[in-house]
């Protein structure tokens, strides 16, 4: 019997923990080589005696996990057929558990899950004679199958031992592995918040792991969460990383998940083509579980397209049955409901019935997408078959389910975004009410699929030291990127600056996405509610709503309610671009003469156009008017309309959230008022000692006293705060919208995690306004985010404002105001005596 020399077996062993060091970290291309190496050593390529079969089988079982990952599973099972000769040699029960934890790994990877579990089972039977690493990988790979399986609670348990063993043992490979997947569970029982606490809490752990697993399942999570975007661009940053390692199956994975995200923003032919590439790469890999994944968003893509669903219906119940046989069956429901929409596009009414019913009830812990999905093609089914009760109840179940899961959100973030899940289901409501033509089912469907998060209770996120030095490296990066935006010669600097931003935004974005919401949403207000305060205070309300491209309002008017048709949305949503292009323009004060006459002619002719697709149809009576938004018109300046010059008029999220600010107890004196001016505007100093003038007492705040903590103590202790200073809103990031102070600018994100706004909030600053504009007409933005901290009315301006208006028109405002006007009264008086248009709004309600 030969032996192996000790210099050989040390060169293997270190070849082999280099190796096992390079899967470890996602690299098993590189461990590939490392053990093959190994395996070529004389002694080791016949192994005579035990310690060399040892060694042998070890490296064989390493080999055989990064050969799957790299050639496929096939590769990887004849592997472990050579270790398992070897191990039966031994008779090494610690070998044996290490064995049967690698065929289960493989065997479920292949999607096999029945194998894998028998053979994770006996190596949890063989668990005392492990390694504790490898005892922690075994009950890690048991755990992480009994979630895709849908068993929790066992998964729990062995992730709970798994991780508190390998920090008993200070493995902090394993440990990370462990608790990422205890996030991961949370994500599967629907506790999102808590699962993204979970795994950025994970990435303290110093790990010598691969992130790009990590920003697959974030990416999961985000996506369930309604941030389709952030989503894809972690999945991107993921995918760089698989490439770099030739991890083809997990490339594969990113696509389809990506695929998702398409589907999400209304992408089809990019989902389309992001799951075909997945499924193609599963099934030259023989991966049926993934392969089956893919096909089922292939299928949800090719019925988003609008193929003929006689083609789609046979593969969807094909689909559906070997999600089945995996014992799978949440995808297998899906499967199903996707034959049902696909039967009912081909007329087949009855047998889409009939499949939709095997399809079994609603589970409550089905994923809110899966949940709302079964309500949309359920409701669908309902009218196809005249039964619209059926079909409103399902429509109905399902946004109620959809506001609960926003509220489990403590991020106004989380809680506008997360609306997407139940876009379909929103508009198919809406639908249904118009065509029974009544004004209170209309109102009361827009109600329940609009502005949601400003009935969700509200948290004050706890003092968080992290968030304080990122928000003042954001706010130090913002200040030197605008101190060389202009210079072409830092274009490079200016560059890393921009990347910087961003990066400092996602961080503070990710960190607010952790806070777990309170309550629930109350029901939304009722036609009589609102109609009762409408006539108590001698006002209309006008609520605009888009169905199939065309525009209604539901008009509310001395006691009178109709449905009023409008148009083209495509149309309307045209004059309000060139309305605010045309009013930013203005807002430069040197424009040559032609040019202003040019660009007030036109401005004028686009409001009076829109005047005449909004306005004249409703036929309004001369009262107070609460005017209720979706989508583009959030942005327009309403009172720069002919027929609303010189009338109050308030814009609201929502009637519901309008009753609920219009019937607060009234706020008016109690509190300071405060007045503070920003940096670098002319007339901004004079504007606030002129509105400290009108008001008794009243604080007024210029060049180093107004900054950020001024004001955001003057927000949280004074019931009147007026600010004049510079504000940009920012579309693709509406949180970080902000204020420029003598000190910095101050960040909606900010705002958010304070207690309480002051009552009324006057934001004499360009832009802040506006907000970005999510499904569900949920708005984020600087003056949404007040709102949102109970200012009862916020004056703030959607477009650009030349300074010398602004302090022109709030000077007189004030005056108003304090001589007794309410604030929609105050301000309509004050723009009504502008010769420029000054594009300002009163949101919220009166005060």
């Amino acid at each position: 019997m030969s032996r192996i020399g000790s210099g050989e077996l040390a060169e293997a062993g270190r070849l082999h923990a280099l190796g096992v060091e390079h899967n470890n970290a996602g690299h098993p291309l590189r461990a590939v080589r490392l053990f093959r190496r190994a395996l070529s050593l004389p002694e080791l390529a016949r192994p005579a005696d035990e310690q060399a079969r040892l060694v042998a089988a070890r490296i064989w079982i390493s080999l055989a996990m990064s050969e799957s990952e790299v050639i496929g599973a096939d590769c990887g099972l004849a592997d472990l057929a050579e270790a398992e000769r070897l191990v039966e040699l031994t008779g090494n029960p610690g070998l044996r558990a290490l064995l049967h934890l690698q065929y289960g790994y493989i065997q479920v990877r292949a999607g096999h899950f029945a194998a894998g579990l028998a053979h994770l089972d006996a190596a949890v039977e063989l668990i005392e004679y492990a390694e504790p690493a490898h005892a922690c990988n075994i009950l890690i790979n048991r755990g992480s199958l009994q979630l895709y399986r849908g068993q929790l609670g066992a998964a729990r348990q062995d992730l709970i031992r798994s991780a508190d063993l390998a920090a008993e043992h200070g493995l902090r490979v394993e440990e990370f592995k462990a608790r990422h997947n205890l996030g991961y569970l949370e994500f599967l029982a629907g506790n999102l918040a808590l699962a993204l606490k979970i795994m950025d809490d994970v990435q303290a752990i110093d790990a010598q792991v691969s992130l790009a697993v990590a920003l697959l399942d974030r990416a999961r999570v985000l996506l369930e969460a309604g941030l389709h975007r952030e989503s894809d661009d972690s999945l991107i940053e993921a995918a760089a990383l698989f490439r770099a390692d030739r991890l083809h199956k997990e490339l594969a994975e990113v696509e389809l998940a990506r695929a998702e995200c398409a589907l999400l923003d209304g992408e089809i032919a990019a989902a389309r083509r992001l799951a075909a590439t997945a499924r193609d790469r599963f099934r030259r890999r023989a991966n049926d579980r993934w392969r089956r994944d893919a096909e089922l968003v292939l299928l949800h893509a090719d019925l988003a397209a609008g193929r003929p669903g006689g083609r789609l219906a046979g593969p969807a119940l094909r689909l559906a049955a070997e999600f089945r046989a995996a014992g799978l069956d949440t995808q297998a429901r899906t499967s199903q409901l996707i034959a049902a929409e696909a039967l009912l596009r081909a007329g087949r009414t009855e047998q889409a019935r009939e499949v939709a019913g095997e399809a079994g009830p609603v589970r409550p812990a089905d994923p809110v997408s899966a949940r709302l999905h079964t309500r949309l093609v359920r409701a669908r089914l309902s009218i196809a078959a005249g039964d619209a009760g059926t079909a409103r109840r399902e429509a109905r179940t399902g946004l109620a389910e959809l506001a609960r899961h926003q509220a489990q959100f403590g991020s106004i973030d989380l809680q506008t975004a997360s609306a997407v899940h139940g876009r379909q289901l929103a508009e198919l409501d809406l639908s249904m009410a118009l065509a029974d033509g009544k004004p209170a089912g209309v109102l009361a469907a827009i109600e329940r699929g609009r502005a949601t998060s400003s009935r969700l209770p509200r948290i004050s996120a706890p003092s968080d030291p992290v968030v304080a030095e990122l928000l003042a490296e954001l706010r130090r990066t913002v200040e030197a990127l605008r101190s060389i935006r202009s210079d072409a010669a830092a274009a490079e600097q200016a560059g890393a600056q921009r990347r910087r931003v961003a990066d400092l935004q996602r961080r503070l974005r990710a960190r607010a996405w952790q806070a777990a919401g309170v309550g629930s949403a109350p029901r939304p207000a009722s036609l009589g509610q609102i109609e009762a305060e409408l006539g108590r205070t001698e006002t209309a309300l006008a609520c605009y709503f888009d169905v199939g491209g065309r525009l209604h309002a539901v008009l509310l008017a001395g006691g009178r309610s109709e449905i009023v048709p409008l148009g083209s949305s495509a149309a309307v949503s045209e004059t309000v671009r060139r309305v605010r292009a045309d009013l930013d323009v203005l807002a430069h004060r040197r424009l040559p003469a032609a040019l202003l006459t040019s660009v007030c002619a036109t401005l004028n002719r686009s409001l009076a156009t829109l005047a005449g697709q909004l306005l004249d149809p409703l036929r309004l009576p001369e009262d107070r008017l609460v005017i209720v938004p979706t989508g583009m018109l959030a942005a327009l300046p309403w009172t720069n309309l002919p027929p609303l010059r010189g009338r109050p008029v308030v814009v609201a999220p929502s009637a519901t959230a309008w009753l609920a600010a219009a019937t607060r107890a009234p706020g008016r004196g109690g509190g300071p008022v405060v007045a503070l001016a920003g940096p670098d505007l002319t007339h901004a100093p004079d504007e606030v000692r002129a509105v400290g003038a009108v008001w008794p007492g009243a604080r007024v705040l210029t060049g180093e006293q107004g900054g950020r903590e001024a004001l955001v103590s003057a927000l949280s202790a004074a019931t009147v705060v007026h600010v004049a200073a510079h504000g940009q809103h920012h579309a693709e990031n509406p949180l970080f919208s902000l204020i420029r102070l003598v000190d910095g600018p101050l960040f909606a994100y900010e705002l958010d995690h304070t207690s309480r706004a002051a009552e009324h909030v006057v934001l004499s600053a360009c832009e802040l306004g506006q907000a970005t504009i999510r499904a569900g007409d949920e708005a984020l933005g600087l003056t949404s985010v007040l709102l949102r901290l109970g200012s009862r009315s916020v004056i703030s301006g959607v477009a650009r404002v030349p300074d010398d208006v602004a302090a022109e028109v709030m000077t007189r405002y004030h005056a108003a105001l304090a001589g007794g006007l309410d604030s929609a009264a105050a301000l309509a008086d004050a723009c009504a005596g502008s010769g420029t248009p000054a594009p300002f709004v009163c949101f919220g309600a009166t005060w």
